[in-house]
C-alpha cells in the first residue's frame, strides 16, 4: 500500500473526530487538518505529514477533548510517524 492511501486512510480515521461527543472548535481543527495538510498534494509530503502530527498534537492537549478521542489522536500521530521514519 503507497503512503498517499496509507494517508487516506489516516485522514477516515481523523473524521471520526467528527462526533457529537466533541467540541466544535476541536471537530473543526482536525477536520482542517486533513485539508489543509494532510490531504493538501501541493505541499511536500514530508511536510504534509510532520505538520499534520503538530495540528493533532495541538488538539490532544486541548483539556476539553473526551479522552477516547485524545486516544485516537495519539494513536494517529504514531502511524503519522511511522509514515515519517518511511519516508525518510
Amino acid at each position: 500500500m503507497s503512503i498517499e492511501e496509507r494517508l487516506l486512510q489516516v485522514a477516515t480515521v481523523i473524521n471520526e473526530i467528527d462526533d457529537p461527543k466533541v467540541p466544535r472548535n476541536i471537530r473543526r481543527q482536525a477536520k482542517e487538518t486533513c485539508e489543509q495538510w494532510l490531504l493538501n498534494k501541493s505541499k511536500k509530503l514530508d511536510v504534509r505529514i510532520a505538520m499534520s502530527q503538530s495540528k493533532l498534537e495541538e488538539l490532544y492537549e486541548d483539556p476539553n477533548i473526551p479522552p477516547e478521542f485524545g486516544t485516537l489522536i495519539l494513536q494517529i500521530n504514531t502511524e503519522l510517524e511511522r509514515l515519517l521514519t518511511e519516508l525518510l
